[in-house]
């Protein structure tokens, strides 16, 4: 804890005595939060509070005999605001460890922000953390983008199921960013770029607490307002001196500024704590996430510099590119459209020939060539033309291009328990035990199909130690944590990527067509708008005659999916089911030196043993399987300097194997031939060396950070085989001021080089060279016509190098107050082929509040300048598709305790 008045002799000597570890019971039902004295597990646990520092303390010893007996004790606290990071820590070392004292990039989030700031999704983050990159997360991120790469999420220190959905914080209080891989404590995982630790609501045993939160808007001055409400009940309090409980429940109803776009939910949170004896203490917590409606926003297909600089979209209809083999050579033919209406007649045929610069030029008129079964087409590509009549620039709707027909759902059950117990006042054990059920299903008509289920049993035994000793004068701290973990996950994946190849639809044309049986006039009999007829058997198209298509099953749901398998046999990588099972054994060694140098060491050594067959048989060839195992090793090391008490010079290494699952969700993938698992997905290298410095000149005022990186990482494998490797350098700081207890402040500056090497087409790319209207340069068709030749080392799109945010809070002792916050980035391309750039951007919010002791209210001000900032759809590789971020908006939040 944080004493700042001076205490007695006699109270100094109490709390410093082996009985008052068990005994120091300050958790609070609202975020508020102290640093622990010591290592104690217990303890710590008990301390998991967030969002205000025991700046002031009032110590009252009520005995009449001077008895140091605990009871005889009143801590009254003087509860102080602060945007400093006071909470110490487990999301790196895994044993609670200052901010400042933690040599990695660290950013906390309080309970208070996270119940007062307009959060929506992953990119409203950018204002707690430096490093963290905007990307849209098509409406429906939970995991920033982090050092320009996705990130993974914890939960207590456990890894979770990284799927898309609505941005719920009803289960956590608290929140802590770290930048570059996990700890050797967490083992392996996929995303090494960063991940957000969520803290889950711990019970109060000091006092019953209520609370109601209400959010409602959205007004939009200029138009398009919507209905969005969120209602939050949150009780905590004790049920005797050695249980206490906490319920949390959140039901949301919400549109979206993007027509067709939902984000519904209901979500219930359960925990209780209990103490059965002083040196033990259970955590066990429970939740139900039913996210019933919601939508991805697929945003601006067809992107120029025109559709950026002026909004001016080129409408009309795309014109496909269709093969045929005729005596054993493929040759390519187009429609000549009557005009660019969605349903125009098509009044004759074109062979195309593909010229030195990779594009597909009109030739002469044949006669209609896929008028049989046994002459049917198969479509690789499309072009646009801007002389057919009908085309052509126009002016696009800011928010509608989002299919109605969209309709996404997900479901979560976790549950988590958490055993702490004290062996000795400096050795405790801690088991963790973690479950998660989840089941989603993606009918995005416009893209892709999923469904998908996924089961987590992760449970981690870990022991916690504080040895000191003398060593020639020395004082030499180690604080060290050893365990094991086993993690075994089971999934089942069935995805059609029936027309991920957004630039051929219109947005200008009823959005209802905006399907694969819009697209090429197929009959739609019932069901999905995704509807492709029978697999394996040419379609009759209305507009282009017989076709070849992707061939795809029912799987139940009205959806449909591929087959899984290599490639090389007609699978698809991303349809699979199976499980694997990690064991890990690791240690964290952090050695201090009279507390001015120190050395931190983690090793961790995994073994994993992986399984994957085929979900959906339709022959007998297609029964296919496969097991394989693997062992991924890890080191992390550190050595850091404190030339002040309050200042942390620090350089850290890190050298891991990451499984890269991948697909749509999190799993297992096959290999593109051999109908096995790709290996290449276990031996992605991940080496990080970061040199920072953390300061607190003025304690409990002014926090600074600076932090220098350079990461190389092996990206997942595609679909052909081939890994990209990343390389990212930066320059990241943080500054956050607590000037009074009514006046804070913070900013985050950032610079990210991101450079793609090794890079080989198509590597999940939709096109090489973006949108073209010309009539002959090839989009959508994943490099297999244009065939260019991928640069050895190119600049990764859709990552600004340099972005700052800021933010100002000011409360005048009546309890009204506001608070000013905005983010800028620079320039930045949308594809690899740096065809489109997006301008300097920037992002005012202003929350003018009253906060009572009992209730608060606030009006924000969203973009109150009404600029038209941009999001990428997709990191990395080329999107065809970005969206326009919200214009002003009004939200309102209120507030009520009791």
């Amino acid at each position: 804890m944080l004493f700042k008045k001076k205490r007695s002799l006699a109270f100094k000597q109490f709390i410093t005595s082996a009985t008052i570890l068990n005994f120091i019971v300050s958790t609070s039902a609202f975020a508020e939060e102290q640093t622990p004295a010591d290592n104690n597990v217990s303890e710590a646990i008990n301390k998991q509070e967030v969002g205000v520092v025991d700046e002031n303390l009032e110590e009252n010893d009520s005995s009449s005999d001077g008895d140091s007996e605990l009871s005889a004790v009143v801590v009254k606290r003087k509860r102080v605001k602060t945007v400093l990071p006071k909470r110490p820590s487990a999301s790196v070392y895994g044993t609670d460890t200052s901010v400042l004292d933690t040599s990695r990039s660290v950013s906390q989030i309080s309970e208070e922000q996270l119940q007062r700031d307009p959060i929506k999704t992953a990119d409203d983050l950018v204002k707690y953390a430096p490093g963290i990159t905007r990307n849209g997360g098509q409406n429906v991120s939970i995991a920033p983008l982090i050092r320009g790469q996705n990130s993974e999420i914890f939960q207590d220190g456990q890894r979770t199921y990284n799927v898309r959905h609505p941005f719920n914080m009803n289960a956590f209080e608290s929140v802590d960013i770290v930048a570059g891989p996990p700890s050797q404590v967490f083992g392996p995982s996929s995303r090494s770029g960063g991940y957000a630790n969520y803290i889950s609501k711990k019970p109060d045993f000091e006092k019953q607490r209520s609370q109601v939160n209400v959010q409602l808007g959205t007004l939009i001055p200029s138009g398009d307002s919507y209905f969005s409400g969120k209602v939050t009940y949150d009780t905590t309090g004790p049920i005797n001196d050695k249980l206490a409980y906490r319920v949390s429940f959140t039901p949301q109803r919400s549109n979206d500024y993007y027509k067709n776009i939902s984000n519904d939910f209901n979500s219930v949170y359960g925990a209780l704590a209990w103490k059965p004896t002083d040196n033990v203490r259970i955590d066990w917590n429970a939740s139900y996430d039913d996210y019933y409606d919601f939508n991805v926003t697929h945003g601006w297909n067809r992107a120029t510099q025109d559709l950026i600089d002026k909004g001016k979209y080129y409408a009309g209809r795309a014109t496909p590119i269709i093969s045929k083999v005729v005596g054993g050579v493929t040759q390519y033919y187009s429609p000549v459209y009557a005009n660019g209406s969605p349903n125009s007649q098509v009044v004759g045929w074109q062979q195309r020939t593909r010229n030195a610069q990779g594009q597909f030029i009109a030739g002469a008129n044949v006669a209609a060539p896929f008028t049989t079964p046994g002459q049917a087409g198969t479509v690789r590509g499309w072009v646009y033309d801007p002389t057919l009549a009908g085309n052509g620039l126009t002016s696009l709707s800011r928010s509608d291009f989002s299919n109605p027909d969209d309709e996404n759902t997900a479901k979560r059950a976790t549950s988590q328990l958490r055993v702490a117990v004290d062996l000795t006042p400096n050795w405790s054990i801690l088991n963790s035990s973690f479950f998660q059920y989840s089941k989603d299903t993606t009918d995005s008509v416009g893209s892709f199909l999923a469904q998908f289920e996924d089961k987590i049993f992760d449970d981690r035994f870990e022991l916690r130690g504080k040895t000191n000793f003398d060593l020639f004068g020395l004082d030499i701290q180690d604080n060290s944590n050893t365990g094991v973990s086993i993690r075994h996950e089971r999934f089942k994946s069935l995805a059609a990527n029936n027309s991920f190849t957004v630039a051929p639809y219109d947005l200008t044309a009823p959005l209802s067509l905006k399907s694969p049986a819009g697209l090429y006039g197929l009959p739609v009999p019932g069901g999905s708008g995704s509807w492709i007829g029978t697999a394996g058997v040419p379609q009759l198209s209305s507009y282009f005659g017989y076709l070849n298509l992707p061939r795809m099953y029912p799987a139940g749901g009205g959806l449909y999916s591929e087959v899984g398998g290599s490639p090389a046999s007609g699978g698809a990588v991303y349809t699979g089911e199976g499980s694997w099972t990690s064991t890990s054994i690791f240690t964290q060694q952090n050695i201090s030196i009279n507390k001015r140098v120190g050395f931190n060491l983690g090793l961790n050594s995994t073994h994993i043993n992986a399984k994957i067959k085929n979900p959906l048989v339709i022959t007998p060839d297609q029964e296919r399987s496969d097991e394989q195992n693997f062992v991924l090793p890890s080191v992390q090391a550190s050595v850091y300097v404190k030339p002040l008490e309050n200042t942390t010079i620090y350089y850290t290494y890190d050298r891991s194997y990451a499984l890269n699952t991948g697909g749509f969700a999190d799993v297992l993938t096959w290999a593109p031939s051999g109908n096995t698992l790709n290996p290449l997905a276990f031996e992605s290298l991940s080496e990080l060396r970061e040199l920072g410095i953390k300061s607190e000149p003025i304690p409990n005022k002014l926090f600074l950070s600076l932090a220098g990186y350079r990461q190389t990482r092996d990206l997942s494998p595609d679909t052909s085989g081939n890994i990209t490797y990343l390389e990212v350098k930066g320059i990241e700081s943080a500054i956050r001021f607590q000037a009074t207890d009514r006046l804070s402040s913070g900013a985050n500056l950032s610079s990210i080089n991101a450079r793609f090497s090794n890079i080989s087409y198509p590597a999940g790319f939709f096109s090489p060279v973006g949108f073209v209207a010309d009539n002959a340069t090839v989009f959508a068709d994943g490099n297999s016509l244009t065939r260019a030749t991928a640069p050895g080392s190119i600049s990764a799109p859709a990552i600004p190098k340099y972005s700052a945010n800021a933010f100002i809070d000011y409360r005048l002792p009546s309890g009204l107050g506001a608070e000013l916050s905005g983010w800028w980035t620079s320039s930045w391309y949308t594809n690899i082929a740096r065809t489109v750039k997006v301008p300097n951007e920037h992002n005012l919010n202003l929350t003018l509040y009253y906060r009572q002791p009992k209730w608060d209210g606030a009006i924000r001000f969203l973009n109150i300048t009404n600029q038209k900032n941009y999001v990428t759809g997709l990191t990395g590789g080329t999107s065809e598709f970005i969206t326009p971020t919200a214009p002003f908006a009004i939200q309102a939040t209120y507030a009520y305790r009791f």
